[in-house]
């Protein structure tokens, strides 16, 4: 086999390989934080998003986590068997769900908000108010560039 020259990163490789690292590790907290209430971030995400936006269709909900609809329509099925989320026909539109919390559902999410708050407390909690400011102006570019890198539209 012939000797092959080694792999040369790119600027910011280290960058950003901690920047993913971290990610995990903030996926892997809320993970188990969340599990003590039986819940998934993935779940956590949803019930959030739908206390936030009553009345929200699956599509907007789906555009909303970044997710294909099959996905999130996974995750109401779930949530809905545990008596936490109700999907509703459009009185206009049959073909269109509308979903909504039940009061199980408003009861976690407050819970599963106050999770979320105690990770995101504990991040910050090392950060000036300047550096936090400047993370989300840098996150908010680097966003944008992957939006411009595979051609989707801003949001």
């Amino acid at each position: 086999m012939p000797k092959q020259k080694p792999l040369r990163s790119p600027r910011g490789f280290d960058s950003w390989l901690t920047v993913g690292r971290t990610n995990l590790k903030v996926h892997r907290a809320l993970n188990q934080l969340l599990g003590e209430l039986d819940l998934s971030l993935a779940q956590h995400e949803v019930l959030v998003t739908v206390r936030r936006y009553p009345d929200l269709t699956q599509r907007e909900l789906a555009d909303r986590l970044h997710v294909i609809k099959s996905n999130a329509t996974a995750l109401l099925k779930k949530l809905e068997a545990r008596g936490l989320v109700t999907r509703a026909s459009d009185p206009g539109d049959s073909r269109i769900n509308r979903l909504n919390l039940t009061r199980s559902g408003h009861a976690l999410v407050e819970k599963s908000f106050a999770v979320q708050s105690r990770v995101i407390k504990a991040m910050a909690s090392v950060m000036t108010d300047e550096e936090l400011e400047r993370t989300a102006d840098v996150m908010n570019r680097v966003g944008a560039a992957l939006d411009e890198l595979v051609g989707k539209p801003r949001t």
